[in-house]
């Protein structure tokens, strides 16, 4: 390995490790972390990061880009197990959650905060983190047709609308409002069982009842 790979190496590796401290920090939301925060996490001087991003803007977009990776890997890590539609909805809904669980700095910076230039020309990135959410998206509207093909779920399950429905429900039940935080806790009900009742929801929801 020549000493102009090891440079390039070295570069990447520390660029990866501005992404992880940025992805936990970006959970408390973007409007909330400075370049200083970062730098800080990160254990650099604040102008280092300017050699492996222009701006906050740059550090953001790369993270989501990379959270979004993460997400559609567990997708396709779990799509082709489930032998009918009904099936595969559950494991691409468990995947979902597993990325909650396993990667939080992502999944808040993905989902809890806005990217109010998703449509700014000046960052090309934006396009790829499109295409790649995209194509997450998308899989759960197969999932539904192969299960409306295949009989195990209902004829009326619209795929757009129904996926749509999927999504901002488990949004909503992973990221709780305070006041239904205080009736669980009333209640004695975890986090976990919420989301497991949730997830049996939807479930039923899709289900083709007809079907023997």
């Amino acid at each position: 390995m020549t000493i102009a790979d090891r440079k390039e190496r070295e570069k990447e590796r520390r660029g990866q490790e501005i992404i992880d401290a940025a992805a936990k920090l970006f959970s408390k939301g973007y409007e909330n972390v400075s370049m200083g925060d970062i730098a800080k996490e990160s254990e650099l001087a604040r102008s280092t990061l300017y050699l492996y991003f222009k701006n906050k803007e740059d550090i953001y977009i790369a993270v989501a880009i990379r959270g979004s990776k993460i997400l559609r890997k567990m997708f396709e890590e779990y799509y082709p197990k489930g032998k009918t539609g009904i099936e595969k909805i559950r494991l691409l809904i468990q995947a979902f959650c597993r990325f909650y669980r396993e990667y939080p700095g992502y999944y808040h910076a993905n989902w809890y905060s806005q990217i109010p230039w998703f449509n700014n020309e000046e960052f090309p990135e934006i396009e790829e983190l499109k295409n790649i959410r995209t194509t997450s998206f998308k899989m759960v509207g197969n999932a539904i047709h192969e299960g409306i093909k295949d009989g195990t779920v209902r004829a009326g399950a619209a795929p757009l609308k129904s996926t749509l429905v999927v999504a901002s429900l488990m949004q909503s039940v992973l990221d709780l409002s305070p006041a239904i935080e205080m009736h669980m806790k009333n209640n004695n009900l975890t986090h976990d069982e919420f989301i497991d009742y949730t997830v049996d929801m939807i479930l039923c929801s899709f289900e083709n009842k007809t079907k023997k």
